[in-house]
């Protein structure tokens, strides 16, 4: 009798334990899940405050002007709030609005700073180093990298268009930027593995001649997920935008446009 009580005794500790580390583990990741959701939502509200620092008022200039055709008045603001803002990068109907950073001094320096340049883990959209901006010969492929934060800000949402459905509803992108105004149709969409997939660094990809032009384009339409119908030629401007893919532990989603007048 004494050892069926001791044995109950040992069976109801047991059970108190358990039942105990599993509230722990229920409270911590409440907890968790919690500070993600105001970690989203301050950082969803911090970006909407740059937002409205856009003069909506100003346009640029059309052609035959006496004023330069660009944003300087649109985005002074944001500029002189920091000098490494860029442009202003959007998909309508999704989240996707966010600000464009260039810092080619500071290689990813974005990818873990928010506009601000304080510590975060969002960071803010941002530039490849590599990409020539000014001059006379520019990167004919602008490379845009943000996160993908699982709870599909930044550039989460990037990876719907792995759907047909998702594509038809969403074919354009506008980049806008201290040069002027831009709207830019995918054509291209496609997931790739960076460490098992050496064999094409997309992300290099930037200054083209007409010879890495359509290599780079012929690549990323055997690849893609999307059937656009779109093959841009030699002279048309890129724009890929980089995240992020949780299907391999080094996965990236590349989504790939061409400017349209």
């Amino acid at each position: 009798m004494a050892k069926h009580k001791s044995r109950s005794s040992a069976g109801r500790w047991l059970y108190t334990l358990a039942m105990v580390f599993c509230a722990v583990v229920f409270l911590v990741s409440g907890g968790i899940l919690a500070h993600r959701f105001w970690q989203d939502h301050q950082t969803e509200n911090e970006f909407q405050d740059l937002a409205a620092m856009i003069d909506t008022t100003t346009a640029p200039a059309a052609e035959g002007e006496d004023a330069p055709a660009d944003n300087s008045a649109k985005f002074a603001a944001l500029q002189a709030r920091n000098p490494d803002f860029f442009g202003w990068i959007s998909i309508e109907g999704t989240n996707l609005d966010f600000p464009v950073m260039y810092a080619p001094d500071n290689r990813d320096f974005y990818l873990r700073h928010d506009f601000d340049g304080q510590y975060s883990n969002y960071g803010v959209p941002y530039l490849d180093e590599n990409c020539v901006v000014t001059g006379e010969d520019p990167s004919n492929n602008l490379v845009i990298y943000g996160h993908n934060m699982k709870t599909g800000t930044i550039f989460g949402c990037l990876t719907g268009y792995q759907e047909a459905g998702y594509y038809a509803k969403h074919p354009i992108i506008r980049f806008d930027t201290i040069q002027g105004d831009g709207a830019y149709e995918v054509f291209a969409a496609f997931a790739i593995d960076v460490v098992q997939d050496t064999g094409f660094a997309y992300n290099t990809y930037l200054n083209l001649d007409e010879a890495a032009f359509n290599e780079f384009v012929q690549e990323v339409q055997r690849r893609s997920d999307v059937d656009s119908g779109i093959t841009p030629v030699y002279g048309d401007q890129l724009l890929t935008l980089s995240t992020c893919e949780y299907s391999t532990a080094n996965g990236r989603y590349v989504v790939c446009a061409r400017r349209v007048e």
